[in-house]
Formats: structure tokens, sequence, C-alpha cells
């Protein structure tokens, strides 16, 4: 994807093929001003300074590589922001160019200082071996250095590594299937932790209720549908101090459903994946009761009319679970299935598996959902209005939604439940409906997550890694990816 404006595609043709290539020294500063630079892959990260406004750019390394290469992505961040909690990053691939402009919606939540940013106009270029820097603003000082001390290399690498082992610490054993005793304990301990689970107002029977309401001050992290892919939530768990923010109390991650049954045709039988994903979920919940929380999603259940690729998935999960687990753990996950939210609302967003509901209705009855048989299936079932679905819902009933759980019409509207193409994980302003966005994240090769920047909920894509592979090595830390021999 080309995220350069069209303004500066004609301008970029003209002066990259007229660029200086330079291989810059460690303490040399390279004026980007006016003119554009060159600069060889050497496995270093950069520094670009814009006035007051610093934005690091590291190659994006896989954990499981050990050197650094060419035709790596990288990763644009302001190093104040990023380092010290969750941040937004821009995404470089190679083959693709990305300006700095107020004109992309949401680079304003990169930076500590927009204002010095964007009075500039850097771009920079991918082009596998190297990367192009260029500023056309002459008068104002943009300035290029590179990040060459080992301490500078390794920070994202190391980050990534810590929360590599944070999650090893926390999983144990759990990224393989565990023995259907400890499988049965764990759960029951999860469905003791539900009856009382945190910012769910009680129905009127007094239980937890089908709204989870999130207090202001934590960080959402959204993650959508996904279908038995374990590398992806484990991906996720150790990128952009996720992991770290939840342990400190300042970040919430809620699945949006459909965590099982796999995708893939020739897989859609196999439900293996599926519990394993369930038992790492678990985990997490018992680990970080107040930081993890789990939407109810359709493929969540053992209904006969659950249906992917032919396969009655529904029927297909229940017998799987007995022949591995029991009865008993069958019943104690349909448990967890009846005590699971349905709805998740907090600053600027709501957001359920599937759609909003087709009526006019109070927060209370939201509350008690489980209650109103035609709620749930418009939470975890519904569709958007299309030719194929023509009795779905539509903007009005999105707008009506909005109300019901007074929410301004600015409010962010976001579900899993379908992708809309074959090869994306997140889409925005869906059915041209400001603010209705689709997250799914079962992609194998990249997942989505959105959370909250600046009071705006903004997406962040990860390409996905073998975590589960690196978590059960037995040697503890993996070495940092090496970097080649410092310029001179």
């Amino acid at each position: 994807m080309d995220n350069q404006p069209s303004f500066w595609k004609g301008l970029w043709s003209y002066v990259s093929g007229a660029v200086d290539t330079i291989t810059p020294i460690p303490g040399q500063r390279l004026r980007l001003s006016g003119r554009g630079i060159r600069v060889p892959f050497h496995g270093y990260p950069f520094e670009v300074q814009m006035g007051e406004q610093l934005l690091d750019i590291y190659p994006d390394i896989p954990l499981r590589q050990r050197q650094r290469r060419d035709h790596h992505d990288f990763i644009l961040f302001d190093p104040k922001r990023y380092f010290h909690g969750i941040g937004h990053a821009l995404r470089l691939r190679p083959g693709e160019k990305l300006s700095i402009s107020h004109r992309i919606w949401d680079q304003r939540h990169v930076f500590t200082h927009p204002r010095e940013a964007f009075r500039r106009y850097l771009q920079v270029a991918h082009e596998g071996d190297s990367l192009i820097f260029w500023d056309s603003i002459s008068e104002l000082g943009t300035y290029l250095s590179l990040i060459a001390d080992e301490q500078g290399v390794s920070r994202l690498s190391r980050r990534r590594q810590g929360a590599l082992e944070h999650l090893r610490q926390d999983l144990g054993a759990a990224v393989t299937l565990l023995p259907p005793d400890e499988a049965l304990d764990l759960l029951c301990r999860v469905n003791r932790l539900l009856v009382d689970d945190p910012y769910r107002p009680r129905d009127d029977e007094g239980n937890a209720g089908a709204l989870l309401e999130l207090p202001d001050h934590l960080i959402p992290v959204l993650l959508g549908d996904l279908h038995a892919q374990v590398d992806n939530l484990l991906t996720v768990l150790t990128e952009n101090g996720y992991l770290e923010a939840m342990s400190a109390g300042r970040a919430v991650l809620v699945i949006l459903g459909d965590a099982v049954h796999p995708e893939e045709p020739d897989e859609a039988e196999f439900m293996d994946s599926s519990l394993m994903l369930m038992d790492i979920i678990f985990h997490l919940k018992l680990r970080f009761p107040s930081q993890v929380f789990f939407v109810l999603g359709n493929h969540d259940s053992f209904d006969r009319d659950v249906m992917k690729h032919g396969v009655l998935q529904g029927a297909v999960w229940e017998r799987r679970v007995m022949e591995l687990r029991g009865r008993r753990y069958r019943d104690e996950l349909a448990r967890f299935y009846r005590q699971s939210p349905l709805v998740v609302k907090s600053a600027g967003f709501i957001a359920c598996h599937a759609a909003p509901a087709r009526r006019k209705l109070s927060r209370d009855s939201v509350v008690s959902a489980w209650h109103f048989p035609d709620l749930v299936r418009d939470l975890t079932r519904g569709r958007l209005k299309s030719l194929a679905f023509p009795a779905g819902y539509t903007r009005a009933d999105v707008r009506r939604f909005r109300n019901s759980l007074k929410a301004n019409r600015e409010c962010a509207f976001i579900v899993g439940h379908y992708p809309r193409s074959e090869n994306e994980t997140v889409w925005l302003n869906v059915g041209k409906i400001p603010g209705h966005h689709v997250l799914y994240s079962a992609r194998p090769d990249q997942v989505a997550v959105m959370t909250r920047f600046d009071g705006e909920m903004v997406p962040q894509i990860y390409p996905v890694e073998p975590m589960s592979e690196l978590l059960s090595r037995e040697r503890g830390r993996l070495p940092a990816p090496e970097a080649g021999p410092l310029p001179s």
C-alpha cells in the first residue's frame, strides 16, 4: 500500500532519481532539507530530528531471526511515546513510500510535537536494501543520524524479547494442550472469577451482566476473530508494550469472540488448536482478572447450526472437547460462554462481535441481554445490510445503538465476525458509516488490533510470528538480532 498523498507522488518521482547515496557514520548529522539521501541498510536504526520532534526509524526484525537482513519492514515512531507505554507507529514495507503529513488522519497520534513534524515534508522510501530520505523544505532544519550505540541497536528487539520471556513465565506449558485435569481446574477457576467479573453491571438476577463498561483511564486493546490462530494472539502480546501495560494495570485486552474453529477449509474439522487457544486465554484471564475479557461470538458455542465450509463446526467442537477433556469440561465451557459479556463500552468506542441491536433498547436491556434471545442473536450473528444480506443492519441501527448506550455520534462502533476481503485484517468506515470498523484478527500472516490514542481508536497491524514455537523452546533468552559492522 502506497500511503503517500497524491500531490507528493509526482514530486517524489522527480527527485528520487537524483538523490545522493551516503553512508552515515556514528555521530554524524546529515541535513535533509531540500535534498534526497539514499542510505544503504546496515541493520542499524535511524533518527530524524525535526526541531523539537524526534522520529526513530527501526528495522522490524522477527524474534526468530538472529541476523539482520535486507527487505525487512521498518517502523517509524516517536521514542518518547513508543518506549514509555503503548504508542502509535507507522509501518514502512519494502517497495513502499511514506510521507509525514497532516493529511494522513492517524499520524497526529504518533508525535509529541505534531506541528514540528508537519511543518516539514519528510518522506521515506523503502527500496529493500536502502532507504531514501527527503525533505523539500530547505529553510527548516531536518537532520538524519545513525543510532549506532549497542543499547539503541537492540532496544526494540529487547523490548519484544522481554515480553516473550514474560509470556513464558505467565503461560508455562500453556502453549501445548493441557492435561484434562489441569485444564478443568483452570476453567473452573476462571468461571468462579466471572461471577464477580469487574466492570460489568449486575443484571436483574444479580449476575455479572452482558455489558462490560471499562473505565476511561484504561487503554483498550481490541482483538477481532482469532479462529484458533494461537500465534496471532501471542504475537500481539509481544508488541508495543501491551503486556507490560496490562501487568501495570494500565491496559485491558478484549477479544471480540470467535476464538475457536479454524477458518481454512482443510483445517475446518481440526479443533486441537482451538482448545490450545482457549487454554491460553484462560491462563491470561486468571493471571490478569481485571485486564483480560472475552466477548462472546457465534462460533463460541456448541450450536449445531454453526457451520463453515460444509463442516458442522459447533458439533465437531463439542465432540472433540468431550474426547479430550470429558463431559464436565464441556459443561464448564458452556457455563463460560453463558457468563461472558456481549458488548463492551469505554471512552470513544462500543464493540461487540457482530452487529448492533435491530431495535430501540435501554442500557438496562443491554445489561440483561442474555434474557433476550433475539438481542443475543443480533449481537453475535448479525451482518451489515448488503445484496447478500438484505435484512442486515444499517447506519440507522448503528446510530440507535450508540444512543441506547448514551454514546455520541463520533463514538467508534467496532465489530468482528466477517472479513471484508481475502488479504486484509482491518477495515475502517465500513458501509460508508463513519466510525464503523471491522476488525478481523485471524489472518495467518498479519494480525490487527485497535487501541486508543489521544481519545481515538486506531488500528495497529503486526506480522505474525511462530510464537508458540519460540515459547516452547527449552532454552531461555533468544539472542537479540545482530547488526553488521558499523559504517566507517
